[in-house]
């Protein structure tokens, strides 16, 4: 049994911790053992981790951070080497095979792993980054990286030099389990029920974290203008707060008052029970912004609860929502995002039908079996070259 160390810089469960636990279980049977490091911070990913039986340990992380404020980059740059350190010594201390860097800004555990001859599979999970920040990086993944994966094609192709990898690039879709999100329709009025809705409302809703890469503004501007013709619509928004984003959220929840909407009831922490409160949902729809996504988790989930989509043309979310699956529309563009909501609204058999085949599809493409033998293709092609590099358990 090989062992690799998968690194996440954000202490809120997210799309690479969920990651991490919904491929701890098939990567063990393909002979892959987890160990997840995450910062030592306030935030609800441990917690979940440990509870789902994957391991997890915690050193003091930074990140790059979207502030101007010197402070806090000076704190980055001034912990950067003796947090190398630490996770060198993780590396040897557990007898890692192999380190997993998840994300672009956050390059501590390539460096750890090139120098201890450790292999290394780089994963590009979103496109936040500006471009200038992916120009100045990039060579740095290039260079450490020995295999590098991304949410899909899009990815690789908007950051400088990916696809230059070659065979050693394995795109790849999030994991989902199917089977907590099979016969959904069964568990509608329980969701239903716990979230406070009538059973006649149409219920439109999203999960993702409050962060403002989500968008959650338009989805709410959206939800109004469409409520002119939808008049039973009801809004549910799904997500954990984030510590960093309280400022954000504040601003959100005054916007749901002033467009009609009661922030206590909109906004639901969802914590481990987004498979049970999903089916409550008659469209789901994802706002995000530009330079946010790869291919969100929560989109996939969506799908495979059979459940039409309506999503903002980010990141690589075309590679996940075909047309007859659901509905992209242009980012940061409420009036659009509303009347796909209104036509779907309108048109059950039109949603029906994008219901049932974003299930198909989810079948076909998404399961976490998928998504671990991509990972472990990857893996392969890392340690095959760290080998050849001299590197490599």
């Amino acid at each position: 049994m090989k062992r690799f160390l998968h690194v996440i810089h954000y202490p809120v469960f997210g799309g690479p911790t969920n990651q991490a636990l919904r491929l701890a279980a098939p990567l063990r049977e393909l002979g892959w053992e987890t160990l997840v490091l995450l910062p030592d911070e306030p935030g609800n990913s441990v917690e979940r981790l440990r509870a789902a039986g994957v391991e997890t340990v915690t050193l003091p992380l930074h990140r790059l951070r979207a502030t101007p404020d010197p402070r806090v980059q000076a704190r980055f740059a001034g912990a950067f080497a003796d947090e190398v350190r630490a996770i060198r010594g993780l590396i040897r201390e557990r007898g890692i095979d192999l380190v997993l860097v998840t994300g672009l800004t956050n390059p501590h555990a390539g460096f750890a792993a090139r120098r201890e001859g450790t292999a290394v599979t780089w994963q590009l999970v979103d496109t936040r980054p500006p471009m200038a920040m992916r120009r100045a990086l990039m060579p740095v993944v290039t260079r450490l990286a020995d295999s590098l994966m991304t949410t899909g094609r899009e990815v690789a192709r908007v950051h400088p030099g990916a696809l230059g990898f070659g065979r050693r690039l394995v795109p790849f879709f999030p994991p989902v389990d199917l089977d907590a999100f099979a016969d959904s329709a069964a568990k509608r009025d329980a969701a239903r029920a716990e979230m406070g809705i009538a059973p006649d409302a149409f219920v439109v809703g999203t999960v993702g974290n409050i962060n403002a890469q989500k968008g959650h503004e338009y989805l709410l501007r959206a939800a109004a203008r469409a409520r002119e013709h939808v008049p039973n619509l009801a809004l549910r928004i799904l997500g954990a707060r984030t510590p960093t984003q309280a400022r954000y959220e504040a601003r959100l929840r005054r916007e749901a008052r002033l467009l009609g909407f009661d922030p206590g009831v909109v906004f639901v922490e969802p914590g481990p029970r987004v498979p049970a409160l999903l089916p409550a949902f008659d469209l789901f729809v994802l706002t995000s912004v530009p330079r946010s996504e790869g291919i969100p988790t929560a989109v996939l989930e969506a799908m495979a609860a059979g459940l039409a989509v309506v999503t903002t043309d980010v990141g690589a979310v075309r590679e996940a929502v075909t047309p007859d699956t659901g509905i992209v529309v242009p980012a940061l563009r409420p009036d659009a995002i509303a009347a796909a909501i209104g036509a779907l609204a309108g048109d059950g058999g039109r949603r029906e039908g994008m219901a049932a085949a974003g299930r198909a599809r989810a079948l076909g493409a998404f399961s976490a079996r998928q998504s671990a033998e991509a990972h472990v293709r990857a893996f392969g092609i890392a340690m095959e070259r760290a080998a050849r590099r001299g590197g490599g358990r």
